[in-house]
Order: C-alpha cells, then structure tokens, then sequence
C-alpha cells in the first residue's frame, strides 16, 4: 500500500480482527519479509500462532524468506487482490 508514495506493509488478521501498517523503505523482498516478521512476533508475544500468509502477487519472492518456519504462504491469482486488505 502506498501513503503519498511512501511503501507500506499492511497486515490484518482474520480471526482477532488487528491490522498493522508497516512502513518499509523500498519494495524488496528481503524488506517485505523482514516487516512481516516484525509483525509476527508482535503475534508470538500475545501468544498467537500464525500459520498463514495471504498476499498479491506482490508478495511471491517472499517465500524463500518463510520456507523454515512452518508458515503457508497463498497468492492470489494474477490482478487480483486479498479482499481482507482492500
């Protein structure tokens, strides 16, 4: 998501209903993957488990970044979008 140009990554989870807005310095997949990390742990520390990730397309060469920790990663077709976020 974009705030007057400036990348955010935003995050909402479908069971507790809590967003989080990101503010990342470039598009990257290393600086995506190291938000949504961020975002995760601040789950770990409540004690919630994440298991899934649902992003764009945007969001594919994250993968690499989450292949050792037990979480599912789902894309959504091409010109789509997660409805959740929208």
């Amino acid at each position: 998501m974009y705030i007057n140009e400036i990348p955010f990554v935003i995050t909402m989870s479908w069971s507790i209903h809590f967003c989080t807005a990101e503010l990342i310095k470039n598009e990257k997949s290393a600086t995506i993957a190291i938000a949504i990390k961020q975002v995760i742990q601040i789950y770990h520390r409540r004690s919630f488990t994440v298991q899934n990730l649902h992003g764009d397309g945007q969001f594919k060469h994250i993968k690499k970044h989450f292949s050792d920790v037990g979480i599912t990663i789902n894309m959504t077709g091409r010109n789509e979008h997660v409805p959740a976020i929208e």
